[in-house]
């Protein structure tokens, strides 16, 4: 017999999957307690697995927060979906979200291709009706989970608020359940095993996202190129990358405005992070094509 086993440890890795913007960081966010992934409006804000640790006395969850879910179109899309998989592949439980408004419409064939994936697995799985506080009736998710009963053998289905908490402890308790004995993987402190850099990137990305009109966000890209400590400040300097020289002028707005909003946003979640004053050196560069490029996306960890 392990020790874990015999302490009565239980820990594993729970992927929490979905088509693009139906919640998943917000319920990672959630389930943690701490603010590990971004979160905006947008689809494709996740664009990478991040993976954010709750410890709890006889536990260690370890929440996968995955790419939106889809049908690949370029390069950086094939990888995001091949994240997917290989999540679903090596976790112990799956979470599998769905966007209660747009169900309430009926089921598209973004949640089925999510759901096959899933049930393709094997693993065993949970699914999740996240937003119910947006539903004009709460008897208008009855049908909703009637059919996504049908999609697959999913050992409960839950109807939760990532945002409000609804029903979010309920879920986090059979989640400790189905996990299987195990070591700790992680420090009891650590809340994340995300790259500093990375996640100073996501931060200011997350800004840029929610200040940008429509046609830009996809295009935008955060490289963190170096981290400065001094005695009294911390300059961190990024690049972000645009696809054309219409999209820079876009991200710097008239005379600087939106850069500079972008800028001040992100200094404040990035000195809650490290503890200290921050000055944040963003510049804008044009990268054309970068989504299909290869060696660039291996660069910035996709």
């Amino acid at each position: 017999m392990d020790g874990a086993s015999r302490n009565g440890l239980k820990s594993g890795f729970i992927a929490v999957v979905g088509r693009p913007n139906v919640g998943k960081s917000t319920l990672v966010n959630r389930l943690v307690g701490e603010k590990v992934s971004i979160t905006s409006p947008r689809p494709q804000t996740t664009r990478s697995p991040i993976r954010g640790v709750r410890n709890g006395k006889n536990y260690q969850a370890i929440f996968v927060d995955t790419p939106g879910s889809q049908k690949p179109r370029d390069t950086l899309r094939a990888r995001m979906q091949d994240q997917v998989i290989d999540s679903l592949s090596e976790s112990d439980i799956v979470l599998f979200l769905v966007d209660a408004p747009q169900a309430a419409e009926g089921l598209g064939t973004g949640d089925r291709y999510v759901a096959r994936l899933v049930a393709d697995s094997g693993t065993p799985a949970m699914v999740c009706l996240n937003k119910i506080d947006l539903l004009e009736k709460p008897t208008r998710a009855l049908p909703i989970v009637q059919a996504l009963s049908e999609l697959g053998d999913w050992r409960e289905i839950f109807q939760i608020s990532a945002s409000e908490g609804t029903n979010v402890d309920a879920l986090m308790e059979s989640v400790v359940g189905l996990l299987p004995p195990g070591p700790r993987y992680f420090p009891e402190g650590m809340v994340t095993d995300y790259p500093e850099s990375l996640i100073l990137a996501e931060y200011i990305r997350e800004k840029a996202l929610n200040a940008l009109r429509e046609e830009v966000p996809h295009a935008v890209m955060v490289e963190v190129d170096e981290v400065e400590r001094k005695e009294n400040v911390t300059v961190v300097y990024a690049i972000i990358h645009v696809e054309r020289g219409t999209q820079r002028m876009i991200v710097l707005g008239k005379g600087g405005k939106t850069i500079k909003k972008i800028g001040t946003e992100a200094r404040r979640d990035v000195e809650r992070l490290l503890g200290t004053k921050i000055y944040l050196d963003l510049k804008v560069k044009v990268t054309p094509g970068w989504r299909s490029d290869k060696k660039f996306l291996e660069r910035l960890g996709l």
